[in-house]
């Protein structure tokens, strides 16, 4: 039995999901830009399915808009910041690099660039309020960290900022990578207050190639390059009609029964975790995390028990698989918490998905019960 347990990275797509977007490119095949009868049908259906996942959101449609995945929402808020004076703009140590390599580019245009730690896996409201400034114009925190799952006090985390912004009385931009949130814990944009945030179709039974980004205020908001006009001038391209109908329907599939899917899936993660102490590992995920990430150190080098476990038909990650270096990757976030570097080195990440069998998951337990006492 092939036993995957790499859903952080990306997950399979949907049997509906999937009928969805067969059926979509099939008979809504006419470009949505288009004036003429095919056209207007094909725009109507993008509307009805910007209407139908914004819902799902608890947001606007006008808020919502379709790009090819959450690297092109997060490249397409960061850029966005080239248009105006540099600033400063602060995020936490544990971005995925989507996020963390704009720093670089930033910096080359005169930015002001800080990174606040995540001790114990957690960014603090009281680390964040130390480093605004009155030129602060970003903060950027992820909502749940993909290495570890950590879930951040985002909420508090806003607050922090919207009181700063009473004293200095200019506006900050509080982005959040939510792309490991969706569907996967009690997350509501409005309430949270967050200004954007950045969604990916493949991390829940979606297909690749589709994604969100979420703008509260999306007229002062200018894009790098606009192109055709398409999505309200904020993303050009021609719309992937068939992929957003299929993540649609992976929306929907995800927040249906939602809580019971959750409380589920933590039990899978808890008898999981027992096996991993069992074995004398250390469990790196914080308390607080994500029902769908567990990341623990072994007794060996990621690559090492990671290639030990796929002979045996496991399929895990060293690291976040984003990366041609994952591994490096995994081990910076891990090294922002605060993590030794022995244990950072040794770090192995299983990720789980609505389709986690509990069969699989005792045969996962078995295994590493094995390979925990050097079989």
């Amino acid at each position: 039995m092939d036993l995957y347990f790499d859903n952080a990275a990306t997950t399979k797509i949907s049997e509906r999901a999937l009928s969805a977007y067969t059926e979509t490119a099939r008979t809504v095949w006419a470009n949505p830009s288009s004036v003429h009868k095919p056209g207007l049908e094909a725009k109507r259906k993008l509307e009805e399915e910007r209407t139908k996942c914004a819902a799902l959101l608890g947001i606007k449609s006008e808020q919502l808009f379709f790009t090819s995945g959450a690297t092109e929402s997060i490249a397409a808020v960061f850029s966005s910041l080239l248009f105006t004076t540099p600033r400063k703009i602060i995020i936490s140590k544990i971005e995925h690099e989507a996020l963390a390599s704009w720093l670089t580019i930033l910096k080359q245009y005169g930015w002001k660039t800080t990174e606040l730690k995540a001790k114990n896996g957690f960014v603090s409201p009281a680390e964040l309020e130390k480093e605004l400034t009155p030129d602060t114009k970003m903060v950027a925190v992820m909502a749940v960290n993909n290495v570890t799952g950590a879930i951040q006090p985002i909420k508090e985390l806003v607050s922090i900022a919207r009181e700063y912004e009473k004293t200095s009385k200019r506006k900050i931009f509080f982005f959040s990578d939510s792309v490991q949130a969706l569907g996967k814990i009690p997350y509501n944009m409005t309430e949270l207050g967050i200004d954007g945030a950045s969604f990916s179709g493949h991390k829940i039974n979606g297909p690749r190639g589709i994604g969100m980004l979420y703008l509260k205020n999306p007229s002062s908001f200018r894009p790098l390059a606009p192109a055709g006009g398409q999505e309200k001038g904020k993303r050009g391209g021609t719309e992937n009609l068939p992929a957003i109908s299929a993540l649609r329907v992976a929306i929907e599939e995800w927040m249906d029964g939602q809580e019971e899917k959750n409380q589920r899936v933590q039990r899978m993660k808890e008898s999981i975790i027992a096996a991993i102490k069992e074995t004398g590992f250390e469990i790196l995920s914080p308390e607080k995390s994500s029902p769908y990430i567990i990341s623990f150190s072994s007794s060996l080098p990621s690559e090492v028990y990671t290639r030990i476990l796929s002979d045996k038909g496991v399929y895990v990650s060293s690291g976040s698989a984003c990366s041609n270096n994952a591994k490096g990757e995994g081990e910076k976030i891990l090294l922002g918490m605060g993590i030794r570097p022995e244990k950072a080195r040794n770090a192995v990440r299983i990720s789980l998905s609505n389709s986690t069998t509990e069969e699989e998951t005792e045969a996962l337990i078995k295994i590493i019960k094995e390979t925990g006492n050097g079989k």
